[in-house]
């Protein structure tokens, strides 16, 4: 219905004029280029280290340019500014420049560490008298530094003293429960020392060497870390200044791609002596366009028409009216149609924003949502193409609206809770204004309920006869009369027992039961006559099993609908009590902004749930009539901004 015819063709030109015959295909963007079948062996590394570096800077730059760059960066562009910002940016400066910048902050960051350990091996020997550069080795003497638990200081002390230990202990501090001690040993007295000391917890300390004193380093150092801190924020703040230039090495960035996807054209080149050869798709309606491009840069060109080879797969393009486009981001979501298929965008478009708008049947929440995606769109400026799942949300508020005013959804208030201009007195009690179901009532959900049910089997049906159509179309018509249309006409036999007048049972009746056997024996169509009957029973109770199964499916608009409402009322409630706990100076505000977030975060959990049940909706009861999907996506040699 939507999907695009293309056409394979071959573009042949003199071999002088390979560049123009690349600018111009990659300008016009028409063309899909095919694989070269025998892939030239070129290495890439060097174009892979630049475009490596390129990126490198302007992942770093984004981590600190200001929201304004960043704006900035993200706006379209042309393909003037594009070139002109390739010719003037500096890349290999700013490039180096940024090396030598994270060079110089791994230093720092080395260094930082290295004072850091210092100072916590210096914090609990600050009022160490002794240089740190001081040998600890006399002739006859021994410093050994070391830590012990404070409970046990007094202990060595009295084994050193009881055991005739030759040996000084000053006490320097003492800090959580350990005490650091100076110990001047004797030589021959240090290895009983040593054994003694351990046995009671002592570690023994390992300090830096430094010419100066523990406190004097630990102070040398904390100058040190607070220079390298500095000398970070200012490597940072050159940073700030180089992301001015973000815009422009994000120009030079496209630039490259653009450069690449020429690369990969002319890797796809067949060549000989004087000629190239260029295989691709385009859409059959452009080819003779792309012909009379061509030859206004180089009369020397064809485009020639040629088969596909066997079993090639082609692209897929759909095109659909501008109202359904944004209808498209819920095919692409399962997948592109085969090119034998149809597309399915027009058939599921009124089912899935009438299905998405009954599963919120809010019309406070779908004026919201219009209103968050329509500023949105207004402010970005962007067309239906660029940006059609925004597109569809915006629609699909707007139509949740309209719908949900027969169901009284407003913000999950009820008709009491709402000022009497909005409200109506009817026999069913308090409604609002355009309300006519009521979801509070058992007679509104049965109403839900039964329109559920009566949407999932005109969906089924209308899916089985998409199918049949499809097939009638392409000249299968016995086929699709016999698979599909029998469906069809099995529900007609079905409706008319059902409602014919007493007098006409018997007929209904009995042609009920020669429809029945027609579908039976459609079922079984494809299969040697003899066994037909059998597979067209195995048929009846698929179909049965599947259609129920399928139906039933559709009560999650009624349970996602409920849903909706009861999540807006309990955040209501959920506002009012939390008002009670305060002053009415306090509550008002509390209730204000309970409300609003409360309301946001199910406006969100809701559009997520509706959007989600509807498209499954689609893909798995919908598709499954008629649609297999798997295409490839249409991919034109084509030059982006």
């Amino acid at each position: 219905m939507a999907i695009v015819e293309m056409q394979k063709v071959a573009i042949l030109a003199h071999k002088s004029l390979k560049e123009d015959l690349l600018e111009v295909l990659h300008k016009e963007g028409i063309v899909e280029i095919s694989e070269r079948k025998e892939p030239l062996n070129i290495d890439h590394t060097e174009v892979q280290y630049r475009a490596a570096e390129l990126h490198f800077a302007i992942n770093v730059l984004k981590e600190v340019a200001s929201k304004e760059t960043l704006a900035a960066s993200a706006k379209s562009t042309t393909e003037e500014a594009i070139t002109f910002a390739t010719q003037h940016t500096d890349v290999r400066g700013i490039v180096n420049a940024l090396h030598k910048l994270e060079e110089d902050d791994t230093e720092a960051e080395r260094m930082l560490q290295e004072l850091a350990a210092h100072q916590t091996a210096l914090q609990p020997w600050l009022k160490s008298p002794y240089q740190l550069d001081v040998p600890t080795e006399t002739e006859t003497t021994v410093r050994i530094l070391g830590s012990l638990p404070e409970v046990h200081e007094q202990v060595l002390q009295e084994k050193v003293k009881n055991e005739e230990m030759r040996a000084e202990l000053m006490h320097i501090d003492a800090d959580k429960g350990l005490v650091q001690i100076v110990a001047h040993v004797w030589k021959e007295d240090v290895e009983r020392f040593e054994l003694c000391a351990t046995g009671l917890g002592w570690t023994n300390a390992e300090l830096p060497f430094l010419a100066s004193s523990a406190s004097s380093a630990y102070e040398e150092a904390a100058v040190s870390i607070k220079k390298l801190i500095q000398r970070k924020e200012t490597n940072r703040a050159a940073r700030v200044k180089l992301s001015v230039e973000l815009p422009n090495l994000l120009k030079t960035a496209r630039f490259m791609h653009w450069l690449d996807e020429k690369q990969s054209v002319r890797e796809s080149l067949g060549e000989t002596e004087s000629t190239i050869t260029l295989l691709g798709w385009a859409p059959k309606k452009k080819v003779v366009l792309l012909q009379d491009r061509l030859q206004r840069v180089a009369p020397a060109t064809a485009v020639l028409k040629v088969k596909p080879d066997e079993g090639e797969e082609i692209p897929v393009l759909l095109k659909n009216a501008k109202i359904l486009t944004p209808f498209e981001s819920v095919t692409n979501l399962y997948g592109l149609p085969l090119t034998h298929e149809m597309d399915p965008t027009r058939a599921l478009s009124p089912f899935f924003i009438l299905y998405f708008s009954l599963c919120l049947t809010d019309a406070g929440y779908g004026a919201v949502i219009a209103i968050i995606f329509g500023t949105f769109l207004w402010k970005s400026k962007k067309t239906i193409e660029e940006a059609r799942l925004p597109w569809l949300l915006f629609f699909a508020g707007i139509v949740t609206f309209f719908v949900s005013i027969p169901f009284g959804g407003w913000f999950g208030f009820t008709p009491a809770q709402a000022p009497a201009i909005f409200t109506k007195e009817t026999a069913d009690g308090l409604l609002f204004r355009g309300q006519i179901w009521n979801l509070s009532a058992e007679s509104g959900i049965t109403f839900l309920q039964n329109l559920s049910l009566f949407l999932g089997v005109t969906h089924l049906f209308f899916g089985m006869y998409l199918a049949g159509a499809h097939k009638w179309i392409h000249g299968r018509k016995a086929q699709a009369f016999w698979q599909d249309f029998t469906s069809h006409i099995l529900l007609g036999a079905v409706l008319f027992m059902v409602l014919a007048p007493e007098e006409l049972k018997p007929i209904a009746q009995y042609t009920f039961y020669g429809v029945l056997a027609t579908f039976i024996w459609g079922k079984g169509y494809g299969s040697p006559w003899f066994v037909r009957p059998l597979v067209g029973v195995l048929g009846l109770m698929n179909f049965v099993i599947s259609f129920v199964s399928n139906s039933l499916s559709y009560l999650r608009i009624l349970a996602l609908g409920l849903v909706t409402g009861a999540l807006a009322a309990a955040v209501n409630q959920v506002a009012v009590e939390m008002g009670k706990l305060f002053p009415i100076w306090i509550a008002i505000p509390v209730v204000i902004l309970i409300f609003l977030i409360g309301h946001l975060v199910s406006i969100a959990l809701n559009t997520l749930g509706s959007f989600i049940h509807s498209g499954r909706l689609q893909f798995i009861e919908f598709f499954s009539q008629f649609f297999e999907g798997g295409g490839r996506p249409f991919s034109p040699f084509k030059r982006t901004t």
